[in-house]
């Protein structure tokens, strides 16, 4: 097995935005697409399977099952764009495989018509020098709306894991998107950081998102610890047992 993309409904999309939110630090993408799930009702159409993941399996009530990328549809009433919803149970175990995944879920969203990919992730800042949430973008129109709407522009570093390659893998498709990152010292799980990741999304598309029963609903949700990825040779900087260069 490579891959396995398994269409669950018949779609039909237009003028589409792709949100994406994969496990990874902090679980602040993760949290956030989920809660988007369950708050707009969407609907999953498709899963891909995959041999990139990490070799194990989900356990849920006594049943096993292997990982999965689920993608959803949703609508927003003030929004005169679709959304494909994007999470998963891990994300590549490998720096090739995530370039593999990466480019096998830009294909399809290629496919789908879609024009915008947007991720939220998570950026760790320890030491709290950065505003609660920065990103940056495919293009200088891109990153000129994220200053207007006062995120934090990352001017160096890199974005480590698929929640990066979807961005700039689409943009070499000709989808424009940019990466909404929360600032967080790197809990298990962090959902001030992914509430203000929200809160921003719905600022810059003017969605007027009410997100007061965040704190209600993210007990409900998955949390699956990331699998760690081995960074090259000399490029991580250490504070304790903390990789600060892992962005994603």
């Amino acid at each position: 097995m490579s891959s396995n993309l398994t269409y669950l409904k018949e779609t039909d999309f237009e003028n589409t935005i792709a949100v994406a939110g994969l496990p990874g630090i902090a679980l602040i993408g993760k949290m956030a697409v989920e809660y988007l799930i369950q708050d707009l009702e969407a609907e999953k159409f498709a899963e891909l399977t995959s041999d990139k993941f990490p070799g194990w399996a989900i356990r849920e009530n006594g049943i096993i099952r292997d990982l999965k990328i689920y993608f959803h549809k949703a609508n927003i009433e003030n929004l005169d764009r679709e959304l494909i919803l994007i999470t998963a149970d891990a994300q590549a175990s490998s720096s090739p495989g995530q370039h593999e995944l990466s480019q096998e879920i830009v294909e399809m969203l290629s496919n789908q018509g879609v024009e915008t990919i947007v991720t939220m992730a998570a950026f760790l800042d320890s030491e709290e020098k950065k505003s609660p949430i920065v990103g940056a973008g495919t293009d200088t129109e891109t990153v000129k709306m994220l200053k207007d709407h006062d995120v934090g522009i990352l001017e160096g570093g890199r974005i480590v894991g698929m929640n990066g390659l979807l961005v700039t893998m689409g943009a070499e498709r000709g989808m424009n998107g940019f990466c909404l990152l929360g600032t967080t010292e790197g809990k298990d799980n962090d959902p001030e950081a992914s509430k203000n990741v929200l809160s921003k999304f719905s600022e810059i598309f003017d969605l007027n998102l009410d997100i007061s029963d965040f704190d209600e609903k993210v007990p409900d949700l998955p949390k699956f610890k990331p699998p760690e990825i081995k960074m090259p040779s000399g490029s991580k900087k250490k504070m304790g047992k903390r990789d600060l260069s892992y962005i994603r």
